[in-house]
């Protein structure tokens, strides 16, 4: 008889139940600009271009696939990385690039979180604005050496909550389905200079260079090898399946209300008091609620992305627990709380947090896609014919939607 112990596979909800740092990269990308964007496109175009949206998961998929996998296979950071295995200018260029990307958009954040929060619970966007900074604090400076686990599963159930919110909001609305399920099977083009800004800004909010660098971070900081590929490819695969509802569930929503009344919000906050009179007050609440969990989500991601990419670039060892990464974290929360504190206003620096974005996304797809093929860093974990083939398309994506940006900016 065989007293060999038979390695039981893991279930599907065992799997769930352990995934952890791809919660960090869904906190981060389901974020306030995901959704606003998504909202600005379907109140401005209905359905019709409600097919980029599972394009760009598929390209973000596949990009924090490679960035992740080679920190798993290696056992070095992202950064590190292109430093020592092609260049250490390409190195810092991306991290500079990750870190001037986020920090834009984390102290746009802010004034999205004051906005959300005076519209639930009316007192001033400044006091909110101080709020959501302070709350992100609580969380972001966890002291314990067990922060990271903590964080990842906070993220895990604010990803929950907020693709409830948006779930719910569906209820009441009056849908049209022939309309969704056009725009998502038959592909329109955008044509309109309008449309052309609002499809590439979805894409690029979605396919951000910041999002496969912290699940990549976090997975490190995790002790996670090669042991525990298998379970990084399920929740990498579940978390963008998250990103993908929430998206698709917005345009549902304000596809079949706001664009039908022809109304046609600047920001997610305007969209969601214009759901009151067309699907009651209820639907604003939960929108609301939906936009703070991404919101939330995002900024307490996002002062893990500084601190994971301001050391990695300078060749320090990025440890969640040590007094040097919760000093970034510290530094980044004291500009955000600058934000309400002066009055600043972050949205006129958009252009530039979307330009960093847009140029050096192709360009970190690219050094990703050099080492996931080189056979000296690598080894047997080479990537496959099929695989190349999807990175081609991902990075013609990515180039694109830079070209555009920029052509459409300059123009």
């Amino acid at each position: 008889m065989n007293t060999d112990a038979v390695t039981k596979k893991p279930s599907f909800l065992e799997n769930w139940k352990s995934s952890g740092p791809a919660w960090m990269a869904a906190g981060l990308n389901i974020g306030g600009a995901t959704v606003t964007n998504s909202v600005l496109m379907a109140a401005a175009t209905g359905f019709v271009l409600g097919w980029i949206f599972a394009i760009a998961t598929f390209a973000i998929y596949l990009t924090t696939f490679v960035c992740v996998e080679l920190t798993m296979v290696t056992g070095k950071n992202p950064i590190r990385l292109i430093r020592e295995e092609i260049n250490p200018l390409a190195g810092w260029a991306v991290g500079l690039a990750i870190l001037l990307v986020n920090l834009v958009f984390h102290t746009i954040q802010v004034v999205l979180g004051g906005l959300v929060l005076n519209t639930l619970f009316p007192v001033s966007q400044t006091f909110w604005g101080f709020g959501i900074v302070i709350l992100t604090a609580l969380f972001a400076l966890i002291p314990s050496k067990g922060s990271t686990v903590v964080v990842q599963q906070m993220l895990k159930w604010m990803v929950y909550i907020l693709s409830g919110s948006f779930l719910l909001t569906i209820f009441y609305v009056d849908i049209d389905w022939i309309g969704f399920f056009k725009g998502i099977f038959f592909f329109s083009i955008p044509t309109t200079k309008q449309s052309v800004l609002l499809f590439t800004a979805v894409l690029g909010s979605a396919l951000a260079i910041n999002v496969p660098a912290i699940q990549a971070f976090a997975t490190k900081s995790s002790g996670w090898g090669k042991e525990r590929l298998p379970l990084f490819r399920f929740e990498t695969l579940l978390t963008n399946c998250f990103l993908l509802f929430v998206q698709l569930c917005v345009l549902i929503v304000v596809a079949s209300t706001l664009f039908k009344a022809g109304m046609q919000p600047k920001n997610a906050i305007q969209a969601a008091l214009a759901l009151a009179p067309l699907a009651g007050k209820f639907s604003t609440i939960l929108f609301c609620v939906g936009l703070f969990g991404a919101i939330f989500s995002t900024m307490v991601a996002q002062t893990g992305v500084a601190a994971y990419t301001l050391s990695d670039t300078l060749g320090w060892d990025p440890e969640p627990g040590s007094k040097r990464f919760k000093l970034i974290q510290g530094g980044l929360l004291a500009i955000a709380f600058s934000v309400p504190l002066f009055g600043w206003n972050p949205f006129s620096y958009v252009a530039w947090g979307a330009a960093f974005n847009a140029t050096f996304m192709p360009i970190g797809i690219a050094a990703w896609w050099y080492l996931i093929n080189s056979k000296k860093v690598v080894g047997e974990y080479k990537a496959s014919t099929i695989f190349n083939a999807g990175l081609v398309i991902v990075f013609l994506i990515a180039l694109v939607a830079a070209i555009r940006f920029w052509y459409i900016t300059l123009s």
